[in-house]
């Protein structure tokens, strides 16, 4: 146990004591540090005991003065120190177990840890939880939490968890709820199954919590060519717009009665049934764009500030923009007002996904392989690739494959560029961003 050290910033008081990446932070007045909230929360104190292991294995102790808002300056290679919790469920729909045989190891961890959804908003099932973890949840005050509750009737949900037992999460969000810890709930949809009079339950009953909690995003399953399930399936376009326009109606509702939109559609549900995005201003703060809930409505709306940034004059080309069919569906108006703005002639490529399927449409599942497949060799002056194609601590792709091993084959450029038109600009035209 203990946080291994990754990085000490300069002038801290960690680097004052002497403390190194490669050392591990065993202990901080006596009480053992699992995770990065053990970090935070223990530090806050102006003295401090420290139990370190030296990169030598040698134990040192020592003893720190500092201000009460002085942090200690540590950074750690993981959020969570210990193991972390993984998923006691067998989701019919699982993502996990419908990636390809043989991915890296790391893609096959199933997380379902209470604070990795509190630290990084990933979606937990509380199905683990012990009471242990309840107490340290209220005491700590770990709020929000991010969680999947798929359905409310405890026999459908347990039957959507793979589990032989019902699921109850009412009781479980009320719990929650009592402590003062706030919720953004997700529901991933399957046609025929949680859908229709189940989904009306589950909206329903979760609304009654509001504003403990504080979300719900409606996800549409998603199936790889790996996926054995005869049960799954995914939305028609049909669907898809009748879905939407319930959960619109309920939206509208919602804000007369809270203020407050509440439920959310993901975006993919607007592309299958090729309506156009909500305003942004519907999403409140964004709670659950990692979820891919208001993703494209934010970059839509940065792009009607942005667009003054694009020059009279072309971009040295040929550029191409490699992207999925969500990614294209929101960027070819974009691309085609950059274009007409500038006389430029930036292609955007929408990439079909050979390595999951051509039924997983989102851009930041395509793949290394797949781009070195569809694109011609040696063509353009620079290919653009977004961010979330790649690896969040490096350049590589879900297949392994690197930035630098796909433009060394293709003989381009690539740019990485973050979600945000300015970003996108500055790349096509080879500028630094404004």
């Amino acid at each position: 146990m203990g946080g291994r050290i990754a990085d000490v910033l300069p002038d801290s008081v960690a680097q004052e004591i002497g403390l190194e990446p490669g050392d591990v932070l065993l202990s901080i007045n006596g009480q053992p540090v699992r995770d990065l909230i053990d970090y935070n929360y223990h530090s806050e104190d102006e003295y401090l005991e420290l139990e370190v292991r030296r990169k030598d294995g040698e134990i040192w102790n020592c003893e720190v003065e500092k201000y009460a808002d002085e942090e200690l300056g540590l950074v750690f290679e993981a959020n969570v120190f210990d193991r972390v919790r993984t998923c006691r469920n067998h989701c019919i729909f699982c993502f996990v177990d419908q990636l390809q045989p043989s991915p890296r190891p790391s893609l096959k961890v199933k997380d379902d840890d209470y604070r990795m959804s509190f630290m990084e908003g990933s979606f937990i099932t509380c199905t683990n939880l012990t009471e242990e973890d309840y107490r340290r949840i209220g005491e700590l005050r770990l709020s929000p939490l991010y969680i999947s509750v798929h359905a409310v009737d405890p026999q459908l949900r347990g039957r959507l968890l793979g589990r032989r037992r019902p699921a109850e999460i009412l009781l479980t969000l009320q719990r929650f709820i009592s402590m003062g810890v706030q919720i953004h709930a997700q529901v991933v949809l399957c046609p025929d199954i949680n859908d229709g009079a189940a989904l009306a339950q589950t909206i329903d009953s979760l609304y009654a919590l509001h504003p403990g909690v504080q979300t719900l995003a409606v996800v549409p399953v998603g199936l790889t060519k790996y996926q054995k399930n005869p049960a799954l399936r995914l939305f028609t376009a049909e669907e898809a717009a009748s879905l939407i326009d319930d959960i619109e109606a309920r939206q509208r509702r919602y804000i007369d009665q809270c203020g407050q939109a509440f439920v959310y559609a993901a975006d993919e549900l607007y592309v299958k049934a090729g309506r156009p995005f909500p305003p942004a201003s519907i999403y409140g703060d964004f709670a659950q764009i990692e979820n891919g809930v208001g993703m494209a409505s934010l970059f839509l709306e940065q792009w009607q500030s942005a667009r003054s940034l694009v020059p009279k004059t072309p971009a040295e080309g040929p550029v191409a923009i490699a992207t999925g069919h969500n990614g294209a569906y929101v960027l070819a108006p974009v691309v085609e007002e950059i274009n007409r703005i500038s006389g430029s002639e930036v292609e955007l490529i929408e990439v079909e996904n050979s390595f999951y399927g051509p039924t997983i449409t989102a851009t930041g599942l395509l793949v290394g392989s797949t781009l070195l497949e569809r694109l011609p060799k040696g063509h353009y002056r620079r290919l653009l690739l977004p961010v979330n194609m790649f690896k969040f601590d490096e350049d590589i792709f879900l297949d392994d494959m690197t930035a630098e091993e796909l433009s060394t084959a293709l003989e381009t450029e690539l740019r990485i560029t973050e979600p945000d038109p300015a970003a996108l600009i500055s790349a096509i035209f080879d500028r630094e961003e404004a």
